[in-house]
């Protein structure tokens, strides 16, 4: 586990960051205590599972909305475990997905017009023209399509495990293009306490092929943009 950064521990949870090929991951290992417990000795621990969720903009942005939903006005219990919250709106993440990526497009933009003009200033004519044909092709470009994500729900896929997840409700929150065969469709649902489940389906030629849970409360959520806020990351 060396190359990965321990964050959080809760139970027989840990969880944990790597970076690989530029992407951030949230490594999630389920741990087994065994042995009796001993006034100066660790009990042994035995990994029984480890499963990695990509950081993508569209999870950053799920998760930043779940740090940031308020408490329900009616509190039926005192305990901190039994603190009620909002729900997520799913039409501003949607909204909020869209705009992390096509703000990168619209600073690429800007910066270029801003060298361009710059150019024209130094009489560098040429040059300035040179990038205009970049500044054309960024504007037609779609940045969504672009990364391969699809914000659309998936209602024309003839899956019975996704069809059966959007008829109870559950969220869709993205799908990623993996080839031109295979799909991961990523799905959520929050429950009252502030605990989100993500699902990702991972399909071929529209037919399931695995199935994974992550659950996250808030909490772990909270410490984990902490932790990415305070590496800079």
């Amino acid at each position: 586990m060396k190359h990965y950064k321990q964050f959080y521990e809760i139970d027989n949870n840990r969880y944990y960051t790597i970076d690989v090929d530029d992407e951030m991951y949230v490594g999630t290992e389920s741990i087994l205590k065994v042995g009796k417990k001993k006034l100066f000795r660790k009990q042994d621990v035995l990994t029984m599972g480890f499963k990695l969720l990509k950081f993508s903009a569209p999870v950053a942005v799920l998760f930043n909305a779940l740090n940031d939903v308020e408490k329900t006005k009616d509190q039926k219990y005192d305990t901190e475990e039994l603190i009620t919250y909002e729900k997520i709106d799913n039409k501003k993440i949607k909204d909020d997905i869209k705009k992390s990526y096509t703000q990168v497009i619209e600073d690429e933009i800007a910066a270029l017009e801003q060298q361009g003009l710059d150019l024209l200033g130094e009489g560098k004519t040429e040059l300035a023209e040179y990038i205009k044909p970049y500044i054309d092709k960024l504007k037609k470009l779609d940045p969504l399509a672009n990364a391969g994500i699809d914000l659309v729900v998936p209602i024309h896929t003839g899956d019975m495990v996704v069809k059966s997840l959007l008829r109870v409700g559950i969220e869709h929150l993205y799908t990623e293009k993996v080839n031109a065969f295979t799909n991961n469709i990523y799905f959520y649902e929050q429950d009252c306490f502030g605990t989100l489940t993500i699902y990702r389906i991972i399909t071929v030629k529209n037919v399931t092929k695995t199935i994974d849970t992550f659950i996250y409360d808030k909490k772990v959520v909270g410490s984990l943009l902490k932790t990415i806020y305070e590496e800079g990351r």
